[in-house]
């Protein structure tokens, strides 16, 4: 296995802990800090992952993110709807509407809505295949580089625009697909120029990178006070919001590649897909469950919000193995695949 999958199984891996650690009750400072980045990072690494010479044709590319996104996808999705209905069923969530509804909104994917209640995280797989489309549009109309950095830009401003002046989420995430294509084609830019970017691969640039996300991003809380927040369709302010995210991103990326192997996360970045997939709706909320019905009893341990956070992600890792091993072994098309050979294409390429 290559040097250079191996930072993007652990890149991926550290920041799928990142994701679930977010969706933790922890401090608000800890949370701002984090989602200053960590979405903007996946996009950063889907794009690195990019290659244009696998789509000659919208047809192709249909076919193979068809295969890789979209039937992932709903297979999740239908997965999270049976838990809904069971949890309906036992009155553990409260749900007024027609109970169809949310599988219907499996296929409209609009996110914050009636429609997708069960979903979670799922959100940014749906996004993340509008994200591609824009972003194999913009490869086809622009041949070069700079042509690429130009619609790339103008993309992001007239999401960002929409954003401010809309705000409303679209189907299938496109209005945060037309800000996150923005991340996405830096990731792929990135390996294009990857050779001549090598030189600021270094601790002081880490370290000047850091700052420069941390001051942006917790400045940009306190003038807007917004947390960004994609889900949520929150930037705070424009430019500091590039700033923290892509300061952040540099950061992240220089010292992934300094990691030495960890077998933990590349194990994580490896089935991360199924990770985003369970730990909102399924693992914490029954964690959280087992807790309020004193089944466990962790209140000494978890009275600080940072002890708790790291004790939910720690253990929603531990607990979902069996899920990852079966899925892997029993059901591959859930992830797109038919055999155990394929695992690390996907794992890599589908989001």
């Amino acid at each position: 296995m290559s040097k250079r999958l191996d930072w993007l199984d652990i890149g991926k891996g550290l920041g799928m802990l990142l994701v679930m650690l977010g969706h933790a009750d922890i401090p608000t400072p800890l949370k701002t800090y984090i989602y200053t980045f960590h979405m903007p990072l996946f996009f950063f690494l889907s794009g690195y992952l990019y290659n244009k010479d696998k789509f000659p044709s919208l047809k192709v590319f249909f076919k193979k993110r068809t295969k890789s996104l979209i039937l992932p996808y709903l297979s999740f999705s239908f997965m999270a709807y049976l838990w809904f209905l069971l949890l309906n069923h036992f009155g553990l969530v409260n749900y007024k509407n027609n109970l169809l509804t949310p599988l219907l909104g499996s296929v409209i994917a609009e996110r914050k809505t009636i429609w997708t209640v069960h979903t979670g995280a799922l959100w940014f797989v749906a996004c993340l295949f509008c994200t591609e489309l824009l972003f194999y549009f913009i490869t086809k109309i622009g041949q070069t580089k700079k042509a690429i950095g130009f619609f790339l830009l103008v993309t992001s401003v007239f999401g960002c625009f929409y954003n401010k002046m809309v705000g409303q989420p679209l189907p299938w995430n496109i209005d945060v697909a037309m800000i996150s294509v923005g991340f996405y084609g830096a990731g792929y830019l990135f390996k294009e120029n990857n050779k001549n970017l090598e030189r600021f691969n270094h601790l002081k640039a880490l370290i000047l990178l850091l700052i420069v996300n941390l001051f942006t991003g917790y400045l940009n809380y306190l003038l807007t006070g917004e947390r960004v927040d994609f889900y949520n369709s929150s930037l705070g302010n424009i430019i500091l919001f590039y700033l923290s995210g892509f300061s952040g991103i540099g950061a992240f990326v220089i010292l992934i590649k300094h990691m030495k192997k960890n077998k933990v996360l590349q194990y994580i970045g490896k089935n991360s897909f199924i990770y985003l997939a369970f730990h909102q709706k399924i693992a914490f909320f029954v964690f959280n469950l087992l807790i309020q019905k004193s089944i466990l009893n962790f209140e000494s341990i978890i009275n600080h919000p940072i002890v708790e956070g790291v004790l939910y992600t720690i253990i929603t890792v531990v607990i979902l193995i069996p899920a990852v091993y079966t899925i892997n072994h029993y059901f591959p098309f859930m992830l797109g695949k038919t055999t155990r050979k394929t695992m690390r294409e996907v794992s890599l390429n589908a989001y």
